[in-house]
């Protein structure tokens, strides 16, 4: 079998859950890439393609056989492998046997470890159908898969009943089972509208426009763009506009096989609710895409995307999408009147009935403790918005008692802020509530205001901080209360507002508010224990986005108290790095920071004594550092990381004459003190941005 082919994989299987299937796909074609790279079969691009009911991958160019090669064997050592005379032993002849080698052919290899018998054996290369055959059903095994069935009498588990298993390697079937279903040729249309399909040979146009003539449209990608044109130019026919939502299409795109959005009304009765509620109940309840008017408010229209072709199916599907979610409305909608009949604030006593965590009370604890870390930070940051900040705190988890939240759990905080404004509440409390919950992920906004943003600060840090204190702490991939994105969420929010609050000083009253319970942790342990939590956050974040991890490592160990600055200083250093001349003067302040380290081991060294200076290099470094000192200072306190290690980089002839003309670990202990009295001077400037010796020049 000379030459090159394409490869074929297709699983047909019953609906996979859309959340799972694109993944399984990628995983199946990178499984099959893998094991043609290891048994060293050259091959083309690779493609992977799916809908609900099957799983594709097609590699182009194959090699259809590995190629023939020699293998050296090993065997025993030669002093006892073969005689006197050189004759084999029974030692020499028995690993000839167990390796099907003839004993003629035996020699000695000397090696580090001695002279041992060796061989060299002909392998021919395999065929690669034989080699994916044998491999198949071991890629398919360790397809990702939340959870797993069996079904019938079958064995084998996998996440839904397999139905086909198309194999094909040019117009080879490659021989193989999984599941109880024996590979071959033969794909499958759609369930309602089409017929098997023969795959002839594994040529992906072809395959495509065949499973394409029986209403299949295996690419997803095309199935999203279809769906989402066709989807905004209903939208557009009543005129109105989609609201974007793109979660709700990749959901979509993984429902259907052959998509047909199609136009449905709901009853006008209902969009007197909240447009939140609305957009959410159709999206979470029937993945539906909903549509804002000329005027930017939702209209009663919807749009569905069904699997069927025929207008009387079509029909059927608006009317039972419309049918489900006016259910779904009109309890939102008596939820909604009901909770509205009272302030917002009647509903904060009930949050004593709710248990935030074992062991750290319930969630109007918890909105105490806001409270208090609120006030804090508000006092700093936003003193003219305190009242605001105050009162969005007292007001952010209220909503988690009304019959809406309990029902509807995804509308905490937007519930929240409707209801505070229908209760007279200011704009600013208001919005606040509503965007406490932010960033709740990887992208998302950050809070717009500054009440909303210290409502959050306040909660995610006591969040982080209250688990800590009861050992709760996140665990290799264990993290199951998201501390980790809640600590990205601070990182983000502080940086985003430009707010150089000391985080230290946020994670201690956030342990000071913990007081009156039972902890594991509390104290100064608690809150280096954060800290150190925060580290970690930080160092990851920026080793991925700003900079190289020993340029991070170096700026965080100068500090990372303010946030921002931080980050900023890890910028900075990160460009001064790719500098022809850092590496010369970071070779210097490592030379300071070592004998700094050395004489902080020692002790104390007292203060610089300008009278017991011998060398002229002692002096000029003394008045190099006391000049920079007081420019530092201001470049320090406006944030100019720049120009501060542009100054710094001027005392490097100071320096490295310092180092050239005068010993510092002199027999005289009082010249020896002040040397390195001197040289830590000028080793806390560098430390201002830095711990230069722990970058790779």
């Amino acid at each position: 079998m000379p030459g090159t082919q394409d490869l074929l994989i297709e699983l047909g299987c019953e609906e996979i859950p859309a959340g799972v299937a694109p993944k399984m796909a990628a995983a199946l074609l990178q499984g099959l890439l893998s094991t043609l790279d290891e048994a060293g079969l050259a091959h083309g691009a690779g493609t992977w393609l799916g809908t609900p009911r099957r799983l594709t991958a097609h590699i182009a160019d194959v090699e259809l056989e590995q190629a023939d090669r020699v293998e050296e064997l090993v065997g025993p050592p030669a002093r006892v492998a073969f005689d006197a005379e050189g004759n084999p032993t029974k030692a020499a002849l028995g690993f000839a046997r167990g390796k099907g080698i003839d004993p003629s052919t035996l020699y000695a290899k000397t090696t580090d470890k001695g002279d041992y018998v060796a061989a060299k054996l002909a392998i021919p290369g395999l065929r690669a159908d034989a080699i994916l055959s044998e491999a198949l059903p071991g890629l398919l095994r360790a397809l990702p898969q939340p959870k797993r069935m069996r079904w019938g009498r079958s064995r084998e588990a996998f996440i839904r009943p397999v139905h086909w298993l198309v194999a094909v390697l040019g117009d080879h079937v490659i021989d193989t089972r999984f599941a109880g279903v024996q590979s071959g040729r033969d794909s499958q249309g759609h369930r309602f509208l089409g017929e098997p399909v023969p795959l002839l040979t594994a040529d992906l146009a072809l395959y495509t426009h065949l499973l394409r003539v029986q209403h299949v449209m295996v690419d997803p990608a095309e199935r999203r763009t279809l769906i989402h044109a066709q989807a905004t130019a209903l939208a557009a026919g009543v005129g109105g506009t989609l609201v974007d939502d793109p979660g709700t299409l990749d959901v979509v795109t993984w429902l259907v096989e052959w998509p047909t959005p199609l136009l449905g009304e709901l009853p006008q009765e209902f969009m007197a609710i909240p447009d939140e509620v609305i957009i959410t109940t159709l999206r979470e309840h029937q993945k539906l895409f909903t549509v804002r008017g000329p005027d930017g408010a939702l209209v009663n229209r919807f749009v569905a995307v069904a699997n069927t072709l025929s207008e009387a199916s079509r029909a059927i599907v608006a009317e039972g999408n419309a049918r489900v979610v006016s259910a779904r409305l009109s309890d939102a909608r008596f939820f909604y009147d009901a909770d509205r009949s009272v302030p917002l604030e009647t509903f904060v006593p009930k949050l004593a009935g709710r248990i935030y965590l074992q062991g750290l009370g319930s969630t109007l604890d918890k909105v105490t403790r806001i409270g208090r870390i609120a006030d804090q930070l508000a006092a700093e940051v936003c003193p003219g918005e305190a009242v605001d900040a105050s009162r969005a705190a007292a007001l952010c988890k209220a909503d988690l008692a009304t019959q809406m939240v309990v029902e509807f759990t995804e509308l905490q905080g937007e519930i929240g802020a409707d209801y505070a404004r229908g209760s007279g509440e200011t704009e600013a409390v208001a919005t606040a509530i509503a965007e406490h919950y932010r960033p709740r992920f990887s992208g998302d906004a950050l809070p717009s205001t500054a009440v909303g943003a210290v409502v959050a600060l306040a909660d995610k840090i006591d969040s982080i901080v209250s688990c800590f204190a009861m050992g709760l702490v996140p665990s290799g991939s264990q993290d199951p209360y998201a501390l980790r994105r809640g600590a990205l969420g601070v990182i983000h929010i502080l940086l985003g507002k430009g707010w150089s609050v000391s985080l230290t000083g946020l994670i201690s009253g956030a342990a000071e508010a913990l007081s009156d319970h039972a902890l594991k942790t509390s104290g100064d342990a608690l809150v280096e224990q954060v800290e150190a939590f925060f580290r970690g956050r930080l160092k990851s974040w920026l080793s991925d986005e700003a900079a190289s991890p020993d340029v991070v490592e170096a700026v965080l160990e100068a500090g990372f108290d303010d946030v921002p600055a931080a980050v900023a200083r890890v910028h900075a250093v990160a460009r001064a790095r790719e500098a022809e001349s850092f590496g010369p003067l970071a070779a210097a302040f490592k030379r300071v920071g070592n004998l700094v380290k050395k004489a902080e081991e020692t002790g104390g060294v007292g203060q610089v004594d300008a009278a017991l200076f011998v060398e002229d290099a002692e002096r000029s470094l003394h008045g190099a550092t006391t000049t920079l000192a007081q420019g530092l200072d201001a470049q320090v306190d406006a944030g100019d990381w720049d120009g501060a290690l542009g100054a710094l980089a001027t005392l490097k002839p100071a320096v490295d004459q310092f180092f050239d003309d005068v010993m510092v670990m002199h027999d005289n202990t009082d010249l020896r003190r002040n040397r390195l009295a001197l040289l830590m001077q000028t080793g806390r400037l560098f430390e201002r941005i830095a711990d230069f010796s722990r970058i790779q020049a």
